[in-house]
């Protein structure tokens, strides 16, 4: 007679920017010391040039900059064990109804500018 049991669950409690059109390149960027704020998922990232010891960072964007990473996982820097760096795509497909700048929505050309680093939004 076989044995059957439980080794594991699985509890999706929110939804991925990242989608399975096209794998998606998934790493955890440096957040900048500017990120004191918790980030939503879908949430555009900027390049942040940083000095020898710091290299480069990640913050998010405004309507005026060049996005290169989307936040695939809510990023939380509050509380006790606040986060340092944010789960993102880096390359691959995303929800283009996710995309968030600020509170509002990136513009073509920021969807061009993430298309051009790799990201492309379905």
């Amino acid at each position: 007679m076989a044995n059957e049991g439980q080794l594991g669950k699985w509890k999706i409690s929110s939804e991925r920017v990242s989608t399975d059109d096209h794998p998606a390149i998934i790493q955890a960027l440096v957040m900048d010391i500017a990120a004191t704020e918790p980030l939503p998922v879908g949430t555009l990232l900027k390049r942040v040039e940083g000095t020898s010891e710091t290299g480069v960072t990640y913050a998010v964007c405004t309507s005026a900059d060049i996005p290169c990473a989307v936040v695939d996982v809510p990023f939380d820097p509050t509380g006790e064990n606040g986060e340092t760096s944010a789960i993102c795509v880096l390359h691959g497909t995303v929800k283009t109804r996710l995309l968030k700048v600020g509170a509002g929505q990136p513009t073509l050309g920021m969807i061009d500018e993430l298309q051009k680093s790799g990201i492309f939004a379905v």
